[in-house]
């Protein structure tokens, strides 16, 4: 997910894009509505954030803009103002500029959610409403199966289970974006279930297709690509089977 981020305060705008990355956002931060307008001719967002006051136009000033454009009406809109403008039911949220930034992140995921469940909800048929797949490691191994839904652009949940105890991993477009398994996450979590299945091959999995909002809210843990983490890991299994620390 992209995040633009217009302010002429660079301490607020630093703050607000670090908050934003950490939650697995592309950001990008301007001082100029009118320049911030011609990258949006090329790179949609999947939400704007404004202070009230930029170098050239006001905050408000921007929204109208972007509202005036039929292609940009639906990119969510969080304006950080003190004081609620005139006709502020039009914007889609008002936020003062003294809430922490992890606030308005949540507030921003928030919005997307509910934009991409509309969406979701007005379509005449959801093709991920697909049945998953299922089937026993040792048939297929973790690492196979990994590689396959990276290479298949998947987005879903792949849910393990080796001798009662359950793994959750979540793709997002083929990447491995957050993982949980025996109380562990992100990278961790995923070495530990790989060593587990090479050493105890006997297991289940299942893949549930979802759509990008049903997990909107789910912590991201891991950044590197999905082909750069199984790399790096099964170099880590090696290392580990030779006694290498």
């Amino acid at each position: 997910m992209k995040a633009l981020i217009l302010t002429n305060q660079p301490k607020r705008g630093i703050a607000l894009k670090d908050s934003f990355a950490l939650s697995g956002f592309e950001v990008q931060v301007e001082e100029s509505a009118l320049y911030a307008m011609t990258l949006l001719e090329r790179n949609h967002p999947d939400v704007i954030v404004s202070t009230a006051t930029l170098s050239d136009l006001s905050g408000r000033e921007f929204f109208e803009l972007v509202r005036a454009d039929p292609q940009l009406a639906l990119v969510p809109f969080v304006l950080l103002d003190e004081h609620a403008p005139a006709q502020a039911g039009e914007l889609d949220l008002v936020l003062p500029p003294s809430t922490p930034v992890a606030e308005v992140v949540r507030q921003a995921y928030k919005l997307i959610l509910e934009l991409t469940r509309k969406t979701h909800t007005s379509e005449p048929h959801n093709p991920v409403a697909q049945h998953g797949i299922q089937g026993r490691l040792g048939d297929l191994s973790l690492f196979e199966l990994a590689q396959w839904l990276a290479k298949s652009n998947k987005t879903g949940r792949l849910s393990v289970e080796i001798e009662g105890e359950r793994a959750s991993w979540l793709f997002n477009k083929g990447q491995l974006i957050h993982a949980e398994y025996a109380g562990k996450s992100g990278e961790d979590a995923v070495l530990h279930l790989l060593l587990r299945a090479e050493n105890q091959p006997k297991g289940y999995f299942h893949f549930e297709p979802l759509t990008e909002a049903d997990f909107f809210l789910e912590p991201v843990t891991i950044r590197k690509t999905t082909d750069q983490l199984l790399l790096s890991l099964a170099v880590e299994m090696d290392h580990r089977q030779q006694g290498i620390n």
